[in-house]
């Protein structure tokens, strides 16, 4: 089975390595396109991130343990004076950044015992906790992910993030606790603690409707727009994939040839919330016997704030938009076709039947056609990104 997976989009971020002075920095590998450089230049302006002696930040470096420990002390300004030692058999007291360690056990962030492990990478689980009790961060949503069950200790600190838009999931319904945390995400989180401004003002988490089928619930963090409705839109939405996939497996018990084959499977992504708009990406498999089974994409794009979903023609405001996009799906899938990418494109003249088949970007949309529009099955999904500025 092929199962694209369109997310998700990492979290998490840095520390500094040296004990240079505190001043603001400009680092040759953090160009101004990055995306965490404003909030690396946030910390780096306040003394709170560091770079090495060679002018890098080393952004995609795993951030240690020692050096998030530093980097958390320095934003919420801690005394490193007369600390009490923590008596750790693994960080010295002639360790480069002994007293930070000491100033963040003796706040409460990391937990005492005979070992610190400072050199240790920071997972995202450790970066919740250390960053919800340095900075107290409150809040709850009920999210349901995938790989933590509801009473795993870590949502004490994870869910708070998720709540404030501080952080956000590895995939739309996977936390990966476990996963390391780069130098560039550490910063993104403290940016984010510190200043709201650099947080998430729309955040997504997942509800789950039945083993392994899960939909999306939104938060605005701003409160200015009442997602309710729209939460029971999905809530719905879930309701219905479970139903579909039921009757599925209904229909195999009654295939005594290929009915242990039948399966539905079905993921989404979210390629696009803010305070404008919120675009959510399902992509399904179902397999009911014959030669092959059928993936497909589907879509709902909702303008947040006339609080309803829209089509193609709602979302632009060129009057000749249809044409504009015409030709531009057509270059595109016959340059495709010449390149061997695709075997056949049929060519497309109307956008009348596919009001629905785009999905929202920060910086664009995406038109898609599903096996057997316009080409062959081998053909399989065919999908075209366009700028805002050919359809507004």
């Amino acid at each position: 089975m092929k199962r694209t997976s369109f997310i998700a989009m990492l979290l998490a971020l840095f520390v500094g390595l040296s004990a240079a002075p505190a001043e603001a920095a400009t680092f040759s590998d953090v160009p101004s396109t990055h995306w965490a450089a404003k909030e690396i230049s946030y910390l780096s302006d306040r003394g709170i991130l560091k770079g090495g002696s060679n002018g890098k930040y080393n952004k995609d470096a795993s951030v240690t343990k020692a050096q998030a420990a530093a980097i958390l002390v320095r934003a919420k300004k801690l005394s490193l004076t007369n600390v009490p030692n923590p008596k750790f058999s693994d960080v010295p007291t002639s360790h480069p950044f002994y007293k930070e360690i000491a100033a963040a056990v003796n706040a409460g962030w990391f937990s005492k015992g005979t070992k610190f492990q400072p050199d240790n990478q920071l997972k995202r689980v450790e970066m919740a906790k250390i960053t919800q009790l340095a900075f107290d961060v409150k809040g709850s949503v009920p999210v349901q992910w995938e790989d933590m069950n509801t009473s795993y200790s870590g949502n004490t600190y994870v869910t708070p993030l998720l709540a404030s838009g501080i952080t956000s999931g590895y995939t739309t319904t996977t936390f990966n606790p476990s996963a390391k945390v780069t130098r560039a995400q550490f910063a993104v989180f403290v940016a984010r603690a510190m200043d709201s401004k650099f947080r998430l003002k729309v955040v997504n988490y997942p509800k789950r409707a039945a083993e392994g089928i899960y939909y999306p619930q939104f938060v605005d963090t701003t409160k200015q727009h009442d997602f309710s409705s729209l939460n029971s839109y999905f809530r719905e939405s879930g309701s219905d994939l479970v139903a579909e996939r039921d009757e599925i497996m209904e229909l195999a018990q009654e295939d005594d040839y290929l009915g242990e084959y039948y399966e539905f499977v079905v993921d989404y992504t979210v390629p696009r919330a803010d305070g404008n708009y919120i675009s959510v990406l399902f992509e399904s498999y179902q397999y009911t016997g014959g030669a092959h089974g059928y993936e497909q994409l589907f879509a709902d794009n909702y303008d947040v704030k006339s609080n309803s979903f829209i089509s193609l023609d709602d979302l632009a405001t060129k009057y000749y938009y249809e044409e504009n996009v015409i030709d531009r799906i057509n270059t595109q899938a016959y340059a495709m076709q010449n390149r061997g990418q695709i075997g056949f494109w049929d060519g497309l003249y109307s956008l009348d039947e596919h009001q629905y088949q785009f999905y929202m970007k920060p910086n664009g949309f995406v038109m898609f056609f599903n096996p057997y529009e316009y080409g062959p099955y081998s053909d399989s999904i065919r999908q075209f990104t366009m700028p805002y500025s050919l359809i507004r």
